[in-house]
């Protein structure tokens, strides 16, 4: 989720608990603080692309890796805030940090929440990563709870309400909308084995629709202005694992891009040279055209490999949003940041 959102949330926490820590300073920050603190991982940006897409919602964003957080944010607030105990204020930092994993679960994007004893990445996609109208109607009850002390915690509690129904909302529309579009896809023809509806930019007005036929993946939306019309579709070729794995054992970032997608495609390009595999996940692809058009054909964690003539792998590269770096394989080595990928 976006970083408005999850600092929005600790304010909300701070705000309902405000009262049992009347003696600690600048509690409500500390606890936005909190709240946000899963994300400081988000340096991993600076060690390139594929650092990115291994180790962003990590650690930190697990659960043992955020107590350890939530307890050191305690333990300095307590030596310079003064008021309450280490173990009282980490049961509150410890709530913004959970209020992170949440905010974070219901996006498509994967958290590992259980590392280190597992790197399974936990995924309920209920609501698009940005959605302003979740965002907004946090923002003012957590603005109201500021101006009304009288009702702040009353306030506080609705908006952290909001934090956890809307989400309950966008999940069952989701199972609904993708019921329906497999009935629209049946009644056009189509023999789909599965139908997954995710949110997309505005949900839950607008829906992406992931319909897998065969070898391939069918790509469209689904808007409830028009519920019965579904966008144009878009077909792909659903990428093998054990041709990723192939891949993996000359260049390991196949092998991770394995285990970060959820939807793997590919589309081939024949040349002078071999063959340019370009490999995407539907997760990062839009339907909703606004998207399309602000953020045009450019497609997140796109993984790209350049075959020789034979099959072999000569180099990879890896974009993360348009700003690829070139992979060598079997050596380990990746380069400066290249053009889009």
């Amino acid at each position: 989720m976006d970083p408005v959102t999850h600092v929005v949330a600790g304010v909300l926490i701070g705000q309902a608990a405000r009262d049992r820590f009347p003696e600690t300073k600048a509690l409500v920050p500390l606890s936005a603080l909190a709240a946000w603190m899963p994300d400081v991982d988000n340096i991993v940006t600076f060690f390139g692309a594929e650092a990115y897409m291994r180790h962003h919602r990590g650690y930190t964003h697990s659960l043992l890796g955020g107590a350890l957080l939530a307890w050191l944010l305690a333990i300095v607030a307590t030596r310079f805030c003064g008021g309450a105990k280490t173990s009282k204020l980490f049961i509150l930092f410890y709530f913004g940090v959970l209020s992170h994993l949440f905010l974070d679960c219901i996006t498509s994007y994967g958290t590992g929440i259980f590392l280190p004893f597992s790197d399974v990445r936990v995924s309920v996609p209920s609501v698009f990563i940005i959605d302003p109208i979740y965002t907004l109607a946090m923002i003012a009850l957590a603005v109201a709870a500021s101006f009304r002390p009288a009702a702040r915690k009353k306030l506080a509690v609705a908006g952290l309400a909001v934090m956890l129904a809307w989400p309950a909302l966008g999940f069952g529309v989701g199972k609904a909308v993708a019921a329906h579009a497999r009935t629209l896809l049946v009644a056009a023809g189509q023999q789909p084995t599965s139908v997954i509806a995710q949110p997309d930019a505005f949900s839950p007005l607008w829906w992406k629709i992931i319909a897998e036929e065969g070898d391939n993946y069918v790509l469209t939306g689904l808007s409830l202005a028009a519920p019965d019309t579904l966008l144009p579709e878009r077909r792909f070729e659903r990428a093998g694992r054990e041709e990723l794995d192939a891949l993996g054992r000359t260049a390991p970032v196949f092998s991770q891009y394995v285990w970060f997608t959820d939807f793997p495609v590919r589309s081939a390009t024949a040349t002078p040279e071999g063959t340019i595999v370009a490999y995407n996940d539907l997760r990062f692809m839009a339907v909703n055209p606004l998207v399309t058009r602000v953020r045009g054909p450019m497609v997140p964690f796109t993984l790209t490999a350049y075959l020789d003539s034979a099959g072999r792998l000569t180099q990879a590269v890896f974009s993360q949003m348009g700003k690829g770096e070139m992979i060598l394989p079997n050596t380990g080595i990746t380069t400066a940041a290249v053009g889009g990928g």
